[in-house]
């Protein structure tokens, strides 16, 4: 009887181990890296950012401007109930003014925000690591594109926001991004 309760005992345990490996997802052993990334377009052209890299979006908020020696700065926007500095992405890539209504914000940082006001979001997109290359960086007004993503549905560049808000802190001369002189 011991020798059957034993053989049971074993067929359970199988069993359980089985049922175990087929109710878990297929892996290959090896994890696939892959970028979070939302899809946007600035002055009509594919670019990029990188989903860790921001801290939200916001979208038809009202950009009160005011006079202000750097061409790129909007104005500010009442955003999760504070007065943020809105930054024109378009400007700050080399581009001129963007003539379409800028609905876009995406939110950069938690201590000192600023926000980033772009014309047209796409979507959200994860790729591979491997569809993310180096950019070459021959043109010196996209000092802020370290790399250019190639996905089934879209191709562009990659901005990197914390480029983008080094050249803010040094536009704006000091070492706080949303105070200006």
């Amino acid at each position: 009887m011991t020798l059957l309760s034993s053989t049971d005992a074993k067929i359970a345990e199988l069993r359980r181990v089985f049922d175990q490996a087929r109710a878990a997802p297929f892996s290959s052993g090896m994890e696939e890296q892959a970028e979070d990334l939302l899809a946007i377009r600035v002055s009509r052209d594919s670019y990029a950012i990188r989903v860790n890299e921001i801290s939200g979006l916001a979208t038809d908020r009202k950009i009160v401007a005011f006079p202000s020696l750097i061409p790129e700065l909007l104005g500010v926007a009442g955003i999760r109930g504070a007065l943020v500095p809105v930054y024109s992405l378009a400007m700050l890539l080399g581009y001129k003014a963007e003539t379409e209504r800028t609905r876009w914000l995406a939110l950069c940082g938690t201590e000192d925000p600023v926000a980033l006001a772009f014309s047209e979001f796409e979507g959200y997109v994860r790729v591979s690591l491997t569809q993310l290359y180096a950019a070459e960086q021959k043109d010196v007004a996209r000092t802020h594109v370290q790399h250019v993503v190639r996905a089934t549905d879209m191709v562009g560049a990659v901005v990197s926001i914390p480029l983008i808000r080094k050249t803010i802190q040094r536009r704006c001369g000091n070492d706080g991004v949303s105070k200006e002189r």
